[in-house]
């Protein structure tokens, strides 16, 4: 088995969070609740270690930021957190063995594959932890207890789900004279005459995640029911079942070929983004991955929701995924503060409202662009000049520096953009790698300077404007266009 990444994370100060109330008291009486509320740790996790089991994220940079987020609470509670990184795959096989050795990390992470039913025995009762989330941010759907509870006990916490619609690609359809799927049978009768022209259909028959939660929609969809409402009788064994395999054969014969029998996850991100897939059934990465790998695609792709199979009975299989501690964990308190933590982190919850901030703008800005018959000045917008320079930050520093960026220079280059009526300023270093950014720099000693008000800026950087003329901005217009599908 592959031992995948392990990052260790040492801290060599140990700092103590400000107390609300005495030490002694949070030590003797204070529930997990009420440290929730008081954002304050146990006092006895100072000192110690934590071993965490994850997965390695289908997003890299996800672990990038974990991983820095594990060690600046590592730092700051004065513990010792090593995060082992494996494939999604193989972390089954490392539950398994830790339970029989009865020994291993003190805390792991499901998932996809949820087994909190199958070791809750062995699990940590995390009911504090989970209600006292619930109160603060809202509550739980009915799938995030389905993932996480036994016979209504917290025995793990959910963290998030990867929803997975339908992925079709719009031109292909109409050039057999279909639109957007709205049930299973439209699916298969497109994957049929597509097959035909050159563009199957495919759904992994293997073993994998994505071939899980394919099948499982379709079977629910067609009534299939895998256990009965208390989740200890198996019903699969169903008039619904195999009238359900009966359709999923037909579909594969019209509309698949036999390489799906030996897909991975990621095979029908690839399949799609090759441009013969008419469609896929997969999480919207799959989708938002080709505005990188292939524009064409990415332009003529839509996301239908789940279809139909029985009429009005649409039922969409995500990815669940959750956190859950053995009861031979060496260190449950840090776990369970570390979870908290974890949930009230804001880096995931800044970063989306951001970039939907901008996304949102740039709309508007397209509209605004319709309207007038011309690129919109900084005057005609409603624009301020705070979201203006968020907006520039977050192309220089969050979108630019991709792998997939297009910005390239055969010699390296520097790139200065110095706002006229703010402090903030970026220093882009182009080459034939993906660019960087760094904050705080840019001077007139720079190869290219974009100067102007932000607000002006903000609209060229984001291709919505030809206020800003300059012939250095070529590179820029042919490498850096930001569009949205």
């Amino acid at each position: 088995m592959s031992e995948g990444r392990s990052a260790e994370i040492v801290s060599p100060t140990l700092d103590r969070r400000s107390f609300l109330k005495t030490t002694g008291a949070v030590v003797a009486g204070a529930t997990l609740g009420d440290m929730l509320l008081a954002r304050q740790a146990p006092a006895q996790i100072k000192g110690t270690s934590l071993r965490l089991l994850i997965w390695s994220h289908y997003v890299p940079a996800y672990d990038v930021w974990f991983d820095k987020f594990c060690k600046e609470w590592g730092d700051k509670n004065g513990v010792k957190v090593r995060v082992d990184h494996i494939p999604h795959l193989e972390l089954p096989a490392r539950y398994a063995a830790e339970f029989a050795a009865g020994a291993g990390h003190d805390l792991m992470y499901f998932a996809g594959q949820i087994l909190t039913g199958q070791y809750y025995r062995n699990l940590v009762d995390v009911s504090d932890l989970a209600e006292g989330l619930g109160k603060k941010y809202g509550g739980w759907l009915d799938a995030a207890k389905s993932a996480a509870q036994v016979s209504g006990q917290w025995y793990a916490v959910p963290d998030f789900f990867i929803s997975i619609p339908v992925l079709w690609r719009k031109d292909l359809f109409a050039s057999v004279g279909m639109g957007e799927p709205k049930t299973w049978e439209d699916l298969r009768k497109a994957a049929g005459q597509l097959k035909a022209k050159g563009h199957p259909t495919g759904m992994q028959f293997s073993h994998c995640n994505d071939a899980n939660h394919n099948w499982r929609a379709l079977m629910y969809c067609y009534g299939v029911k895998e256990t009965d409402p208390t989740g200890q009788n198996i019903t699969i064994d169903s008039k619904e079942m195999r009238e359900a395999l009966k359709f999923a054969k037909a579909m594969y014969d019209e509309g698949m070929t036999p390489e799906v029998f030996s897909w991975d996850d990621a095979s029908d991100n690839r399949f799609l983004a090759s441009g013969v897939a008419c469609w896929i059934h997969d999480a919207i990465s799959a989708y938002r991955s080709t505005e990188d790998t292939n524009a064409k695609v990415f332009q003529h792709t839509g996301v239908a929701l789940e279809p139909q199979g029985l009429p009005g009975k649409r039922v969409s299989i995500a990815n669940p995924n959750a956190y859950a501690i053995w009861k031979f964990a060496k260190n449950i308190p840090a776990a369970k503060e570390f979870l908290v933590s974890l949930a009230d982190s804001p880096t995931p919850k800044h970063f989306w409202a951001r970039r939907q901030c901008h996304e949102t703008t740039i709309h508007a800005v397209d509209a605004l662009s319709a309207e007038l018959g011309r690129y919109p000045r900084a005057a005609d917008t409603w624009i301020g000049a705070d979201v203006a320079l968020d907006g520039i930050d977050e192309l220089l520093t969050g979108l630019l520096p991709r792998p997939h960026s297009r910005v390239r220079a055969e010699e390296p280059m520097t790139i200065a953009v110095l706002p006229e009526d703010a402090d903030e300023r970026w220093l882009v270093a182009v080459s034939r790698q993906a660019p960087v950014t760094t904050r705080g720099l840019g001077d007139d000693e720079a190869d290219v300077i974009l100067r102007g008000p932000a607000i002006a800026l903000y609209l060229t950087l984001w291709s919505r404007s030809d206020e800003i003329r300059d012939e250095s901005l070529e590179l820029w217009a042919d490498s850096a266009r930001v569009t949205w599908g």
